[in-house]
């Protein structure tokens, strides 16, 4: 981005934990990394390069409540999706079939006979309520904080218990990059490594020059 110019309006960050039924198995258990370290390591990178003020980052990955969000956001997310939480509201019930066209609930298929199943107007009423109430929590979350806005969360408002005697905050576990700290030696030893083997010709595409 920094050599072209050319920055995306925003980057999805999905983690290791989501999926759908139609992941093999191997890779919904053991492919991919988790979403918050993966979203600590963008946000940190957009940050350090200076870029996290033109683009926006979506948090993916098992969001179901009001608190994955307030913890998403504390980290560096923007914005969060959630397909599973929708799909269960809806009435999912994780048989694994999204790929084969034989979903028995009628939501991931296009064939008559199991569409039937899907009772539309009952079922985008039950989505747009857990969307509702989902957004009213972390309103809630937000005010029993002492914030009014998003934008105030930091990764100092979350803590984990990281042994049986010590709890920290995500400020401990996930150091906050100084804004352009990337953009000139020497860099953050966690990221000094990353930075050398990065390539910003690894993803051109010469079938899609234009001349």
């Amino acid at each position: 981005m920094l050599k072209t110019g050319i920055n995306p309006d925003f980057i999805t960050v999905d983690g290791g934990e989501g999926g759908t039924g139609a992941a093999p198995l191997e890779y919904s258990n053991s492919i991919g990394m988790p979403l918050l370290d993966a979203l600590a390591f963008v946000s940190d990178c957009l940050i350090g390069f200076d870029l996290k003020k033109d683009i926006k980052i979506i948090a993916s990955g098992k969001v179901f409540t009001g608190f994955h969000i307030i913890k998403r956001l504390s980290i560096g997310a923007d914005l969060c999706n959630s397909a599973r939480g929708m799909m269960l509201s809806m009435g999912c019930i994780q048989s694994l079939q999204c790929n084969t066209g034989h979903c028995p609930t009628g939501i991931s298929t296009q064939r008559p006979a199991l569409v039937k199943g899907l009772n539309v107007s009952d079922k985008r009423q039950r989505a747009a309520n857990f969307h509702e109430e989902t957004v009213k929590s972390v309103a809630e979350i937000l005010a029993a904080a002492g914030l009014s806005r998003t934008e105030e969360l930091n990764r100092k408002h979350i803590f984990r218990r990281t042994s049986q005697t010590q709890i920290s905050h995500y400020q401990d576990i996930y150091p906050p990059m100084v804004a352009g700290n990337l953009l000139s030696e020497p860099f953050p030893s966690a990221f000094d490594e990353d930075i050398k083997q990065a390539n910003a010709e690894m993803f051109n595409c010469a079938a899609c020059e234009i001349n």
